[in-house]
């Protein structure tokens, strides 16, 4: 049955192994590699958007994991291959909803690292960041009339450096003071690498203080916390919509594509107070 009439008659079926080895060097390495083939179906957005299929993904990963009682280190490379994978096209329904597609094949390369560093009883540091390529190959899209092979293109909202940190503070053992750092790269809205849709980097810091109680009574204890989001009150933009459309209109006999985009601001500098009460 069409999507058109609201009904939607597919039958999928699925085989998603998964297998991996593990080797322990010492107490304090381990080294892993990893193989995973997952399909998932479409969803009711995607359907209603067009005539969708299936995404196919075949996942590679290696890492290695080092422990002591101080440090805590994971490194993680891994390839994503594609295909028909739903990717955001940066265009929106008219509800608000966001658009996604096939875009044949495509691929996501890169490696993870997180640790934990424990420099002192009272400080943590707990850095992460993640340095990835991913493309759609061979990207055809239709401009002004006639369908063009972009050849590789990024994939919508893909930023390829991400990069967080917490530098944690805990003067007592209720007291716990946290700096929250997040870089995001810039990244595309869409996916054919148009400037209009392009999203600049950004650097934000949050502050966040807990402190608990234990009153021994009617609550086993409350938690108070506090955050300050934004803290040095960054103008950035992390989200929007990016859409194209053929106006074969302002000019008799000819098609041209128009690009188009907004932008969502994010809030400045702001702030929330919580209490927690367990029983």
């Amino acid at each position: 049955d069409s999507p058109e009439t609201g009904v939607v008659n597919d039958t999928f079926r699925f085989l998603n192994p998964k297998a991996g080895v593990s080797f322990t060097v010492n107490q304090n390495n381990n080294l892993y590699f990893s193989y995973a083939k997952a399909n998932r179906e479409p969803n009711r957005n995607d359907y209603e958007s067009g005539n969708p299929r299936p995404e196919k993904l075949d996942d590679f990963e290696l890492g290695w994991r080092f422990s002591t009682p101080k440090t805590q280190i994971n490194i993680n490379g891994y390839l994503m291959n594609y295909k028909d994978q739903l990717v955001l096209t940066g265009a929106i329904d008219d509800v608000g909803s966001p658009i996604r597609e096939n875009v044949g094949d495509s691929y996501r390369l890169g490696i993870e690292f997180d640790a934990t560093f424990k420099t002192s009883d009272k400080w943590y540091i707990k850095p992460n960041f993640t340095i990835s390529k991913n493309k759609n190959s061979n990207f055809v899209f239709q401009r002004d009339g006639v369908l063009q092979n972009l050849g590789s293109t990024n994939i919508a909202f893909s930023p390829n450096f991400i990069a967080a940190n917490q530098f944690v503070y805990l003067p007592s053992r209720n007291l716990q003071i946290a700096l929250l750092s997040k870089y995001v790269g810039e990244q595309y809205m869409g996916n054919i690498d148009a400037q209009s849709s392009k999203l600049d980097a950004y650097f934000t810091n949050d502050i966040n203080i807990s402190y608990e109680i234990n009153p021994k009574t009617v609550f086993k204890s409350i938690v108070f916390s506090g955050i300050v989001t934004n803290l040095l009150h960054v103008k950035y933009v992390s989200n929007g919509y990016f859409y194209t459309f053929d106006d074969d209109y302002s000019v008799p006999g000819s098609i041209t594509t128009i690009e188009g985009a907004a932008f969502y601001p994010q809030a400045g500098i702001h702030f929330l107070l919580g209490m927690n009460l367990k029983f």
